[in-house]
């Protein structure tokens, strides 16, 4: 059985793109992932042996969430998970199922 990792799902719409981006998801996408793995580091200390993985494909989180892959998730904030309250609502359903801690950079 493989290890378990701590996931972290950066995701940016594209109504939050600004002028500085030049229509690119590239600059905001990575300050929220650096941001993700400050308060990571934070919350971990120097326990820096977990591994972790970047997601920018909610899909691909939710099947390593179904896999049994993830143990953590490490978001900016639950609005991130989905675009109504309804899809967010399931998704943390999901992973409240699976027993995968929520970590928010947002509390």
């Amino acid at each position: 059985m493989e290890e378990k990792f701590t996931a972290v799902y950066v995701m940016v719409r594209q109504s939050e793109l600004t002028p500085e981006d030049g229509g690119s998801y590239d600059i905001p996408l990575e300050k929220q992932k650096q941001a993700c793995l400050r308060f990571l580091r934070k919350v971990d200390g120097n326990d820096a042996g977990k591994k972790v993985e970047i997601y920018t494909s909610r899909g691909k989180l939710l099947i390593d969430v179904e896999r049994d892959l993830v143990d953590r998730l490490v978001i900016a904030g639950p609005d991130r998970l989905g675009s109504s309250g309804v899809e967010i609502d399931g998704i943390l359903f999901e992973l409240k199922m699976r027993n995968v801690e929520i970590l928010t950079v947002s509390d």
